[in-house]
């Protein structure tokens, strides 16, 4: 189980979110073969969403969008306030040259936030360019620029043999209020905070990740009201409205050529395939 910690500083000037993102992580990659590099980044991005969620409003959904000139080209990923989450990465099997910095997986690019609710006709967007590739140095330049939040973000993700190793990370916010000498005192804690994977493969909790920083503020420990989970929303009916968007005319040729519809999900990695009934049924109800 998944679960994201929050703490609250006593005079409301600091806010935290922390969790242990490991089956989360693992979760993603399952069903799909990915590289290291990808693992690494994916993982990031995944607990980095979780935690920017963990603070919004009942049934408000953030997308984090990267894309950059680097092997990676494109990373999402989707959390939801409620727990769920899902996420995909164009290169699944990206590389490095021997001797770049993980940085380099992304490169110059792009990070667009999505914010929205149900419903809502146009969600909130905002766009700032990529600072490092380094995922959480991007998402802490985000707040910064688009909220005027200063944070600190630690995000880390620790492949292996089997997916996933160790996940973890934690978003420390400033809030309306804070001194001068909070920011000096969270940038010294900063310094001494150990590794979040040595934290988390010792058996860590997410509490722990945080443990410094709670020694050296007055904290409000709150728990997030839902579990996280990986879950995608892929299913035969979406396949076959995008089969649909084909159009009368292609979808007859597919059936004159005795041909099927093959698409592999990009969030789950499951594969479908919509078969020479499937395809006669749909085009019958296009012309109809």
């Amino acid at each position: 189980m998944v679960k994201v910690k929050k703490f609250l500083s006593k005079d409301k000037t600091i806010r935290i979110a922390s969790v242990v993102s490991t089956d989360l992580v693992q979760a993603a990659v399952e069903h799909q073969k990915v590289s290291a590099l990808t693992l690494t980044l994916l993982g990031r991005a995944i607990t980095g969403a979780t935690l920017m969620a963990s603070q919004l409003k009942e049934e408000q959904v953030l997308g984090l969008h990267f894309r950059g000139a680097g092997p990676i080209q494109s990373l999402f990923t989707e959390a939801h306030y409620g727990g769920k989450v899902k996420a995909f990465c164009a290169n699944k099997m990206a590389s490095l040259e021997l001797g770049d910095p993980i940085s380099a997986g992304l490169g110059e690019g792009t990070l667009e936030v999505v914010r929205s609710l149900p419903y809502q006709k146009e969600p909130h967007r905002g766009t700032v360019e990529l600072v490092n590739g380094e995922i959480g140095h991007d998402i802490a330049y985000y707040l910064r620029q688009s909220y005027q939040v200063p944070s600190i973000v630690a995000l880390s993700t620790m492949p292996n043999e089997d997916g996933c190793e160790s996940a973890g990370g934690y978003i420390v916010e400033l809030m309306p209020g804070y001194t001068e000498e909070t920011v000096q005192k969270l940038e010294a804690v900063q310094a001494m905070a150990a590794p979040i994977n040595d934290l988390v493969r010792k058996g860590a909790q997410a509490e722990d990740l945080v443990s410094d920083y709670l020694l050296n503020f007055e904290f409000e420990t709150f728990d997030h009201p839902h579990d996280i989970y990986y879950q995608c929303d892929c299913s035969v009916a979406r396949v076959e409205n995008s089969v649909r968007t084909l159009g009368p005319k292609e979808l007859k040729e597919m059936i004159a050529e005795n041909k099927t519809f093959a698409v592999t999900c990009e969030f789950c990695g499951k594969a479908y395939e919509v078969d020479q009934v499937q395809l006669q049924r749909i085009y019958n109800e296009l012309k109809a």
